[in-house]
């Protein structure tokens, strides 16, 4: 999208696989709709049951999740961070109205599933106060992102509330691929 800034680097690997769930799932539930059109009186009825909750669980909720994941993009401009859905703007947060920068990491996952997340706490530009997050779980690399934060916290170390969170921040923009 024009305006926004650079958009950093989708992941798609949980979208894959929740993709791949999907149509795996999709065999089994084909074959319970198949016997339940070979069924009559209570027994198809349990089968039709069982085959709409597989059908909306194990199929139709992954491929959703799996769309959604698609739709997200994050933009990352020298003024702010932008999350979209689609053509929708759904956060926007500027390094200006920035309170406090948070970063957490996830304990399992290794380097495929790895889950650093980094919550820009502020006033939002829909002006509710909010925090964005921007997370591996979405995004290829923090690397950018770490580094324009890297330069407003030196600018304005407030943004980092502890010493905690300075541990984090500084051992994010260290190991952050």
């Amino acid at each position: 999208m024009d305006g926004l800034g650079t958009e950093l680097p989708q992941r798609t690997t949980i979208m894959w696989i929740l993709l791949a769930a999907a149509v795996v799932f999709l065999v089994p539930t084909v074959r319970t709709v198949r016997r339940a059109t070979g069924e009559s009186g209570g027994t198809a009825a349990g089968f039709w049951g069982m085959a709409v909750v597989m059908l909306l669980v194990l199929v139709l909720l992954p491929a959703w999740i799996a769309r959604s994941m698609h739709e997200r993009h994050t933009y990352l401009s020298d003024e702010g961070v932008t999350v979209t859905s689609g053509d929708d703007v759904r956060q926007q947060i500027a390094f200006a109205d920035l309170e406090e920068v948070k970063v957490r990491f996830g304990p399992r996952g290794g380097e495929t599933f790895r889950n650093e997340q980094v919550f820009l706490v502020g006033r939002l530009a829909s002006g509710d106060r909010g925090s964005v997050v921007v997370s591996r779980a979405s995004v290829e690399t923090l690397q950018p992102l770490l580094e324009r934060l890297s330069a407003e916290v030196e600018r304005r170390p407030e943004l980092l509330t502890s010493d905690v969170e300075r541990g984090f921040f500084e051992h994010a923009v260290k190991t952050s691929p």
